[in-house]
């Protein structure tokens, strides 16, 4: 009986947030007419053929919502990471739920939908997948904990979860840890129940297909460009090996990322979780998985920047080679960015335009040590919203109020054309 009532709970919330949804998008399609989409409003729906790329911020890790031209969703990491007092940004909106329900509940209200299409977790981070204690929820058949991506999964069913290397990662694990036992055992349990999980499959341009209305437009691309420390070499379906099978040290979890490339006409964006470029001064250049994968990627519109723009990431090849409009930092733990990484990104060069840079979480002390840039970011906090217009040519860029789930805007930008 208490299963039931559970159920029954999640479809009422479901239920309501779609109702409350579909209201919303009433009065954001009128607000939209009259193209109202200025300060202090809520956000227009989308509309058909257009693009969304929500970056959502909670202040504990990264969550990137994609809606496809043709409504169909992706969801790029659900991140619910943990740290000491003082180096993290305060929880948004608060802490009075756990940060995967607070992605799935922004999912709902901006996605149209009521479940997701694809859902792909970059690397095996708490600040990526979800972090775990003992006062973590189980999910209802007790094999695992609710955070995170699962916490996800049980508002927002996903349908198929792209993993980097599942179901073997050979010497490449982490080292154990209670948030990975739990997210294998997630695995696990969709495994089990016949849900589909894949293996990243680098050089795909056909494994986050559109899944609605894909013969609609077929200017959208999709590529995965890396994955476990194997990287695309731009021709056909083939792969380079970057990081050694047997490399002399256990590697970081980061140099796995995964990486991908969503294109639509002329516009462009990039993602690749934590990969970074980082090689012991040197000393071991098969760390540097982050400038291959720019290589290959080429000039982008829009793209997050790696590893949250910290020390070891967002190199001279990454900016160079990506040679991006816009930049977004998820951003919220003390370290994030780097100054270097934000003069680069900026490219805050003498007698130079700076480039566009949106920060999603500052943390008040980065702020401070970043003085010399931290004025010239486009925003400091907040939801940052990549909405681009039907057949890809422009796009704008919105910043939503995080700290209550009405989402107002609080920043407009654009529009931009896109390069192409």
């Amino acid at each position: 009986m208490t299963k039931t009532v559970q159920l029954d709970r999640r479809t009422l919330l479901k239920g309501a947030l779609c109702l409350a949804g579909t209201a919303l998008s009433t009065q954001q399609g009128f607000a939209s007419f009259l193209e109202a989409d200025g300060i202090g409003s809520p956000l227009a729906a989308r509309r058909e053929g257009e693009m969304d790329i929500h970056h959502i911020d909670t202040g504990r890790g990264n969550s990137t919502l994609v809606v496809a031209p043709d409504g169909t969703t992706l969801m790029i990491d659900a991140g619910a990471g943990t740290g000491p007092a003082g180096t993290m940004s305060a929880a948004r909106p608060d802490e009075s739920r756990r940060p995967g329900e607070w992605q799935a509940r922004y999912a709902l209200r901006h996605s149209g939908s009521t479940a997701l299409d694809y859902m792909v977790v970059t690397h095996l981070h708490t600040d990526h997948l979800g972090d775990v204690n003992d006062r973590t929820p189980l999910a209802h058949d007790g094999t695992y904990r609710l955070t995170g991506v699962s916490d996800v999964d049980a508002l927002m069913p996903i349908g198929t979860l792209i993993d980097r290397a599942w179901p073997d990662y050979g010497n490449t694990l982490p080292p154990s840890a209670p948030y990975l036992t739990n997210y294998l055992g997630y695995l696990k349990s969709r495994a089990a129940a016949g849900r589909t999980v894949q293996k990243a499959d680098v050089g795909s341009d056909q494994q986050l297909a559109l899944k609605k209305h894909a013969t609609q437009y077929p200017t959208f691309k999709s590529r995965i460009l890396a994955a476990s420390g194997v990287v695309w070499t731009g021709q056909g379906h083939e792969t380079q090996r970057i990081v050694p099978e047997n490399p002399p040290f256990k590697a970081y979890e980061n140099v796995y990322s995964i990486g991908l490339r969503l294109s639509y006409g002329r516009f462009s964006y990039y993602a690749g979780g934590d990969l970074s470029a980082d090689t012991s001064d040197g000393r071991y250049p098969w760390m540097d998985t982050e400038s291959p994968v720019a290589r290959v990627a080429g000039r982008t519109e829009v793209a997050a920047a790696n590893h949250h723009g910290y020390f070891d990431a967002c190199g001279p090849e990454f900016v160079r080679d990506l040679d991006a409009q816009v930049y977004i930092i998820q951003s919220w733990d003390i370290g994030h960015p780097g100054p270097a990484q934000m003069q680069r990104m900026m490219g805050a060069w003498q007698n130079k335009a700076t480039r566009d840079v949106f920060a999603t979480g500052l943390h008040p002390q980065n702020a401070l040590m970043n003085r010399r840039f931290s004025g010239q970011l486009k925003s400091q906090q907040g939801h940052v919203v990549v909405r681009v217009a039907p057949g890809g040519d422009s796009y704008r860029i919105f910043v939503l109020d995080s700290s209550d789930e009405r989402n107002l805007i609080t920043g407009t930008f654009g529009p931009y054309r896109s390069r192409g």
